[in-house]
Formats: C-alpha cells, sequence, structure tokens
C-alpha cells in the first residue's frame, strides 16, 4: 500500500483553488527558496519543532527522550541537542504545551482519502475538491500518482500546488490525473533562480509551456519578494512568456514574515525575509500593470 509523510491537512479551504477544499501538504521540496515561510516542509522526514517560548518547563521531555537530546536550561525550560536528536517525536507525545511539535506523519493513500471523503459534502455542495501542496506534492512520486488517482475514482475535482520542477515524464502524469494547477513562478532567469532557490528552472519552465500547452486550467503565482523578484527584467520576462499562450493574468502573493519563529524551531539559522511596505509594493505592482499583466493579490 501506497504511503507518504503528509505535514498538514486543512479541511474547508477557501484558497487552494475553487469552492471548500480539503488541502494535503505533503512534505518534501527540492527548492531552498530564501524566502520560504514553511521550512518544515522542505524534509521528505517527519521532524520536530521546539517552540522554547511556550515551553511550560515541566520536564516531562526529559525522561521520554530515549537519545539524551533534550537540555534543561537556567529557566528550567527545555531545549534541543540536535546532533543527538532522532526526530522520534518521543518528547512530542507528552509535552503538554505544544511547545514539542511533530511536523509530519506516515499516512496511507486509505488514510488520506478516509478525510477527503468525509469532507465530500461541502465539495457537493460549492463546487469544491481536494487539493495537493507541500512541499512541492510532485516530489512524492507515485504517491501523489496514488492520491489523484483515488480522487478521480471518488469523482473529486482535483487540484495541484506546484513549481513543476520534476521530470517532463513525472509531470506529464500529473498532467493527465489533475483538474486545475496553481503554479509558481519564482523567477524567470536561471542563474537567478538558482541563486534565490539552489536549483535553476530549465525544467520548471519546460513543465509550465507543456501545462498552458494542454489547455488543463492554470493560475500562475508568483510569489513576490522585495528587491529579488520584482525587478522590471523579471516582469517584463514573465509577461513575454505568458503572451505566448494569450494569456496575461497572474496572482500575486506578496512576502511575508510569518514563518521566522518555525527556524528557530528546527534550529536553523532565520533567513532574512522582510515583509512589502506599502509603497514599495505599489511600486511593484505598477510594473506588472505596465506589461499588461492583470494581477489578483493572494
Amino acid at each position: 500500500m501506497k504511503q507518504g509523510v503528509i505535514y498538514n491537512i486543512q479541511r474547508t479551504s477557501t484558497e487552494d483553488g475553487p469552492g471548500m477544499r480539503t488541502t494535503v501538504f505533503l512534505k518534501g521540496c527540492p527548492l531552498r527558496c530564501q524566502w520560504c515561510s514553511n521550512p518544515e516542509s522542505q524534509s521528505f522526514q517527519p521532524q520536530l519543532l521546539m517552540f522554547s517560548d511556550i515551553c511550560s518547563a515541566c520536564g516531562k521531555c526529559l525522561n521520554a527522550c530515549p537519545h539524551g537530546a533534550v537540555i534543561l536550561q537556567k529557566d528550567g525550560r527545555s531545549a534541543t541537542d540536535r546532533s543527538r536528536c532522532r526526530d522520534c517525536g518521543k518528547c512530542a507525545e507528552v509535552c503538554p504545551s505544544g511547545a514539542r511539535i511533530m511536523s509530519g506523519k506516515i499516512m496511507t493513500v486509505k488514510e488520506v482519502m478516509a478525510v477527503a471523503r468525509a469532507d465530500s459534502l461541502f465539495y457537493e455542495n460549492s463546487g469544491g475538491g481536494v487539493t495537493f501542496g507541500g512541499g512541492k506534492p510532485i516530489s512524492a512520486g507515485d504517491f501523489l500518482i496514488a492520491l489523484l488517482e483515488a480522487c478521480r475514482d471518488e469523482g473529486f475535482h482535483t487540484c495541484v500546488d506546484t513549481c513543476g520542477h520534476c521530470s517532463p515524464a513525472q509531470f506529464k502524469k500529473v498532467m493527465a490525473l489533475t483538474e486545475l494547477f496553481l503554479f509558481d513562478c519564482k523567477h524567470m532567469n536561471p542563474a537567478q533562480h538558482k541563486r534565490l532557490t539552489g536549483l535553476d528552472n530549465k525544467r520548471i519552465l519546460a513543465n509550465l509551456r507543456a501545462l498552458l500547452e494542454s489547455g488543463i486550467p492554470t493560475q500562475i503565482r508568483i510569489p513576490l519578494m522585495p528587491d529579488l523578484n520584482d525587478s522590471e527584467d523579471n516582469i517584463a520576462a514573465l509577461a513575454t512568456l505568458l503572451r505566448q499562450y494569450n494569456r496575461n493574468d497572474v496572482d500575486i502573493l506578496p512576502c511575508h514574515a510569518f514563518g521566522r519563529s518555525k527556524y528557530a524551531a528546527l534550529g536553523w539559522e532565520t533567513p532574512s525575509m522582510k515583509a512589502y511596505e506599502p509603497a514599495k509594493l505599489q511600486e511593484a505592482l505598477e510594473r506588472f500593470a505596465r506589461h499588461g499583466l492583470k494581477f489578483t493579490l493572494a
């Protein structure tokens, strides 16, 4: 039975496709975007997050950890020795304050579909369905394919939120089972894309072109970052590509810094993430308008 790692299932969502939806977040992403607001989605394995500011200093985690990774600090609160931690989750199981939580749970297709099936009445009444996000859900390989096939068999509308980084053969399989794509365009220039995300965009652009040529409904989205991908050149390049397919519509997702605390909770260095000031965002939006792009702020 196919299984994969799910780090969240959001029910009755209204922001991930039409109608009310069940959004399934699959863990794992090949990119390392400098602005990532969900760093816990990057690893393909379950991970421990430790929010020290809400630790109640009860000490239960100290006895629960089988690897000696829990450290008690002078104020009684706990910390984690990441060199010893094996992300087993034993400490999270006994934490009463929610300071220690596990991101990622191994689930089967049957278990995921049980959740979706419980929400099916909402789909019928609203024109909704199931959305697969991440992380990057296509990275889940055959697990995502099996989930999409199960949704098709149930008659559930399917949506995939992706940046399109995968082999053309894998993307073709996903296209055959998906009724709507939410496609993120992070940067049009290959070198800049690699600088900002760790990988170039050769595969991404090839898959985007195949998608636009297919006629499958697609919403183009750009996570907009101050001084990183909001330049005149980048917006002009995106407009040029879309015009080739008689498209001029984009969804803009302005940068926010909501995920900063998660980096510390994972024991990672916090990146320099900054939200837009209103005037600077307006300047960026005017660039989209100058290049004939109609945008929706998400």
